[in-house]
């Protein structure tokens, strides 16, 4: 392993490192102003605008193409005579989509000029959140920040351990060498026991890198996918005991809300949003089963859309502190393993990589 793979190698981790630093950093800060927020002053605010773009991409290959949604959404209110936007959620999700029924259900939650509450950092009114409090989603930010930090510490100690193996055999190659030298200088001739030469370092650097990456990649995606399963899990769990109300479906990208959908995705998905009302107020929600996987077979996907078509009537489970939060199909079904198992495999994948292939491509 020459210098100048070392060096790389250091460069590569290094800004692996920074970079997931970053991540976890802004995620730790999001979390903090999360529960700050629950204590900051409050004032109302207006939505200034509720808009939703459309745009189209094509593959260069193929003529496939699909299309994706995005709805901006900014909210305007005053403090202390001076006016601020926002267009943050509460911490960890701002106001934005790339899927139609998402942007449709933001249109739905935020039209122009409906009258909102807005809670406010009284050091900085400029930042400023619709729902003040911790979220989940607060946590996505911190746990892809530990999705380039666990492969990195890993590539960092085998590294070290790899480092510390060549410091020690030059060294035992110096010192056979320095004690030769002694002995021909003592003696007058040259000894007659073999120096061990040094080790060689060039032949298996490449797979060792390679090993070492395909390691820490599977480790970050199992990171990832294990933290966003388990999430689905728990609140496909606790949905279970949570009040019901009923609501009705009142988008529905099966019927006339469709006509624009001219997507060439190979996978299917069933899109609607649905309205009902908690202590008087309306809330609108998309979220069939948390756990669900998306992306089906056509049958799957007409079969959902024949319960849920535009009109239905349907039962809703809500989030009783949060209304925002609900479900039409409470309760976790054999998909719910799904994300937590493949994030599982992978880690258990990057832990043999880590402990068996590494050392066994980097010994000479």
């Amino acid at each position: 392993m020459t210098k100048l793979t070392v060096a790389v190698g250091a460069v590569a981790i290094g800004l692996v490192v920074l970079f997931g630093l970053y991540l976890f950093l802004k995620g730790v800060r999001n979390v903090q102003m999360a529960l700050a927020s629950t204590k900051w002053p409050q004032t109302s605010g207006v939505v200034v605008r509720s808009e939703t773009t459309r745009s189209v991409t094509k593959s260069t290959r193929t003529s496939d193409g699909s299309v994706s949604f995005s709805t901006e959404t900014v909210i305007r209110y005053v403090v202390n005579g001076h006016e601020y936007t926002t267009d943050v959620l509460h911490f960890g999700q701002t106001l934005g989509s790339d899927d139609k029924s998402v942007a449709a259900l933001q249109r739905m939650r935020f039209p122009e000029g409906r009258k909102v509450t807005v809670s406010y950092n009284p050091r900085n009114p400029s930042t400023g959140v619709m729902k003040p409090g911790l979220h989940a989603e607060a946590f996505w930010l911190p746990g892809a920040g530990l999705a380039f930090l666990v492969p990195a510490a890993l590539c960092l100690m085998v590294g070290w351990t790899m480092a510390s193996g060549f410091a020690a055999d030059d060294q035992t190659f110096a010192n056979s060498v320095h004690s030769a030298i002694e002995e021909a200088a003592r003696t007058g001739k040259l000894p007659d026991r073999p120096i061990p030469p040094p080790r060689d370092l060039g032949g298996d650097a490449a797979s060792t890198v390679v090993a070492v990456l395909f390691g820490a990649v599977a480790c970050g995606l199992g990171v990832l996918a294990l933290t966003a399963g388990l999430q689905r899990m728990w609140r496909g769990h606790a949905s279970q005991n949570w009040p019901t109300t009923q609501g009705v479906v009142v988008f529905s990208m099966n019927g006339e809300d469709a006509a624009s959908n001219d997507t060439d995705d190979p996978t299917y998905y069933s899109q609607f949003v649905y309205q009902y009302e908690v202590a008087g107020t309306k809330h609108f929600n998309n979220v069939r089963q948390f756990a669900q996987v998306e992306g089906g077979s056509s049958e799957d996907a007409a079969r959902i859309a024949s319960t849920y078509q535009k009109g239905a009537i349907v039962k809703v489970s809500y989030f009783p502190t949060d209304p925002d939060v609900a479900v039409l199909e409470p309760g976790n079904t054999n998909s719910a393993l799904v994300l937590p198992g493949i994030g599982a495999v992978l880690l258990l994948f990057s832990l043999a990589i880590f402990i068996w292939v590494v050392p066994a491509v980097s010994k000479p």
